[in-house]
C-alpha cells in the first residue's frame, strides 16, 4: 500500500524544529511493507492544507497526518481532514473525561480549559485513538477506499500513538505487506561519481534490492533496499548484493547501517588491545567528541589535546620552532609532530592528529579554506595526509573529523591483516 506523510505546522516550514516525525514514520512503516512514497509539509493555513490533503489523498492508500490536533484555534488538521472526506464532526464526552483526568494527573489542581474541549470533536465514524501521552486522540478515518490517519505531532507522543494503536490497527485492517529492510554501506575514501562507475551496471538494471548513493559529511552511503514477505526473505535477498558491492568496491575499512567510523575504531582497539589518543587544532576536540560518543570509549581512549596556537603545539605537544616556521601550522610536517606528540604525552599505541584551516578566512594561495592535514602514529610509524575538504566551517570540521578517525582505522586494519 502506498502512504503519504504529510507533517503540519508552520514552525516546521520556518525551521524552527527539525522534522523527526517523517524519519520515524518511514522506518516504522518499512518494517510492515508499506511504501511511504510522499513526504509532504504544510503551514498553518486552512486553504494550503486542503490542498495538501485533497492531493495526498489522490495519489496514496493511506495518508498519515503529524500535528494540528491540539486545543487552539491553529489546530485545524481534523477540521479539515473532515471537509475534505465531506463528513460532519461530532462530539465525544468520553475523551473530555479522558482529557480531564490526564490533566488532573499530570498538572494537579489547574483543570481543563474550555479550548482543550475541542479536541473532543472527532469526524463522523472515525476510528478514535486514545492517548496515553498527551491529551489530544488521534483517529483512523475509512472513506471510500482511502484512509486518512490523524497522529500528534510532538515526537514523543506521536511514537507512542504509533507503537500503541497506529501499528496494531494497521496490522489488524490491512495485515503486513511485506517486509522492507535497507543495508548502508558507508564508504569513506572515495566519491560518489567513482562509486557509481563501479556499480553503474547493478543501478541500470536494479529491481529488487534497489541501489542508491548519498553523500554524507566525510563519507558516501550505498543503500541496498530489498522488499520480501517477512525480514528473513528481505535479508536472503541483501547478502548476495552486500558481498558484490564488498567485492568491486574492495576497501580496507567500512561501516555498515547505524555503525560509526568511531564505533568501528573502538571495535578494533579493544579487539586489538590498543588505546588511542589525539591532538586537535582544526577540528577543535571534534575527533574526541565524536570517539567518545560511543559507549565504553574509556577502556580505549586516553585524551585529546586541543592545541589551537602554536604556542600549545610547542609546548603540550613538543612540536618544534623550526617546523611551524619552516613548514607553517598547516603542514604535513606539524601533523606528523603533533601526532607524535599526542602518542608521547598520553602513552598511546595510536595518536591523530589534525590541522587545517576550517575558514571562513585564514587561506592563502597555497593553502585554501579546507586543506586538513591529518597525521597517525602508532607503532608501524607515522603516516600524513593531505585532504582539502569542501564546505563551510563545520562542514569542514565534521568532514575532518571523520576522515581522520577513518584514516586511523586504516592504518590499523593495513597493519594487522
Amino acid at each position: 500500500m502506498l502512504v503519504e506523510l504529510v507533517t503540519t505546522g508552520s514552525e516546521l516550514l520556518l525551521g524552527e524544529i527539525v522534522n523527526e516525525n517523517v524519519q520515524y514514520l518511514s522506518q516504522q512503516l518499512n518494517t510492515l511493507g508499506y511504501s511511504v512514497v510522499y513526504h509532504t509539509t504544510v503551514g498553518d493555513n486552512p486553504r494550503r492544507m486542503e490542498a495538501v490533503l485533497r492531493t495526498a489523498l489522490s495519489r496514496a492508500d493511506i495518508v498519515i497526518t503529524t500535528g494540528g490536533l491540539g486545543p487552539t484555534q491553529g489546530d485545524m488538521t481534523k477540521v479539515i481532514g473532515a471537509r475534505v472526506l465531506g463528513l460532519p464532526m461530532e462530539f465525544h464526552p468520553e475523551i473530555v473525561e479522558s482529557i480531564t483526568k490526564w490533566v488532573e494527573a499530570h498538572h494537579p489542581g489547574r483543570g481543563i480549559t474550555e479550548n482543550q474541549k475541542r479536541q473532543a470533536m472527532i469526524p463522523k465514524g472515525a476510528i478514535i485513538f486514545a492517548n496515553g501521552a498527551g491529551t489530544a486522540p488521534g483517529v483512523a478515518i475509512q472513506h471510500q477506499g482511502k484512509v486518512l490517519v490523524h497522529l500528534p505531532g510532538p515526537p514523543m507522543e506521536m511514537r507512542w500513538m504509533y507503537t500503541q494503536r497506529l501499528r496494531p490497527w494497521l496490522l489488524q485492517t490491512f495485515g503486513s505487506q511485506g517486509y522492507i529492510q535497507s543495508l548502508y554501506m558507508k564508504i569513506y575514501d572515495m566519491g560518489e561519481a567513482f562509486i557509481e562507475e563501479k556499480l553503474m551496471d547493478l543501478v541500470q538494471h536494479q529491481t529488487n534490492p534497489t541501489i542508491a548513493m548519498y553523500a554524507r559529511p566525510g563519507f558516501v552511503e550505498v543503500r541496498l533496499t530489498a522488499k520480501g514477505e517477512n525480514e528473513a526473505e528481505a535479508a536472503a535477498l541483501l547478502e548476495p548484493y552486500k558481498e558484490e558491492l564488498q567485492a568491486r568496491l574492495h576497501r580496507i575499512a567500512v561501516t555498515y547501517n547505524d555503525e560509526t567510523i568511531a564505533a568501528l575504531l573502538g571495535r578494533i582497539a579493544i579487539e586489538q588491545h590498543l588505546t588511542v589518543s589525539a591532538a586537535e587544532s582544526c577540528t577543535g576536540g571534534l575527533v574526541g567528541s565524536y570517539i567518545t560518543d560511543i559507549a565504553g570509549a574509556s577502556e580505549y581512549f586516553r585524551g585529546s589535546a586541543g592545541t589551537y596556537c602554536n604556542e600549545m603545539k610547542e609546548h603540550i605537544l613538543g612540536v618544534s620552532r623550526d617546523t611551524l616556521d619552516t613548514y607553517t601550522a598547516v603542514s604535513a610536517q606539524t601533523a606528523t609532530e603533533m601526532a607524535e606528540g599526542s602518542r608521547s604525552v598520553y602513552g598511546t599505541d595510536i595518536a591523530i592528529s589534525t590541522t587545517g584551516i576550517a575558514g571562513p578566512g585564514g587561506s592563502s594561495d597555497t593553502q585554501p579554506v579546507g586543506l586538513v592535514y591529518t597525521g597517525i602514529a602508532g607503532p608501524w610509524g607515522t603516516q600524513t595526509h593531505r585532504n582539502v575538504y569542501l564546505g563551510d566551517r563545520m562542514e569542514v570540521k565534521r568532514r575532518a573529523a571523520t576522515g581522520a578517525i577513518y584514516y586511523a582505522v586504516k592504518y590499523i586494519l593495513e597493519h594487522i591483516h
